[in-house]
């Protein structure tokens, strides 16, 4: 079975084949489901698998695909394949109850921000104008290095198609992460 600690940047050619073929012979179940997809557990491994109904989704996942040095403030991604609207990315864990709760006061703040704003308007937006005040400091840097992060994929307006919610944010190896995008 594949350890989270395991996995370093890209599976190789014959570990994707063999989660392929898993794949195939239908050895995973149901997980969990989100606004566009849903996600699968592999069976004895530690990753998920993510069918989307989103191309959006996929473009990310193709982008960060083996690059959890670059894009470290998002799961990584382990395998993507756009073609079938899919991806498979390692398991997170949940956030403690106080992390969670103060991500949700900030989405809350952000939510309350963008509608004074009258405009689009992105997380980062108020993250830099005011969101950051008081913030918890692994939340900001998280933030600070997802806005970066975000620009780097060079997918156009993607910080405002940002999936930004508390539900969409947990923990790997200790970091912060996007697990939904």
């Amino acid at each position: 079975m594949i350890k989270l600690k395991n996995i370093l940047n890209e599976i190789s050619e014959e570990e994707s084949n063999r989660l392929l073929s898993k794949i195939r012979n239908k050895e995973f179940k149901f997980f969990n489901s989100g606004d566009n997809g849903k996600i699968y557990s592999i069976n004895g491994e530690d990753l998920l698998m993510k069918i989307t109904s989103e191309p959006d989704e996929t473009a990310v996942a193709d982008v960060i695909v083996g690059r959890y040095n670059e894009f470290n403030a998002f799961i990584p991604v382990v395998y993507s394949d756009s073609m079938n609207n899919m991806y498979i990315m390692n398991r997170a864990s949940n956030l403690s109850s106080t992390m969670l709760q103060e991500i949700s006061n900030f989405y809350e703040n952000y939510k309350e921000y963008a509608r004074s704003q009258g405009v689009e308007t992105s997380i980062f937006d108020y993250f830099n104008n005011d969101g950051a005040r008081n913030l918890n400091e692994n939340i900001s840097s998280f933030i600070r290095a997802l806005e970066q992060q975000v620009k780097n994929t060079g997918i156009g307006d993607f910080e405002l198609s940002l999936d930004f919610k508390p539900d969409n944010i947990m923990s790997w190896n200790g970091n912060l992460v996007m697990v939904d995008w």
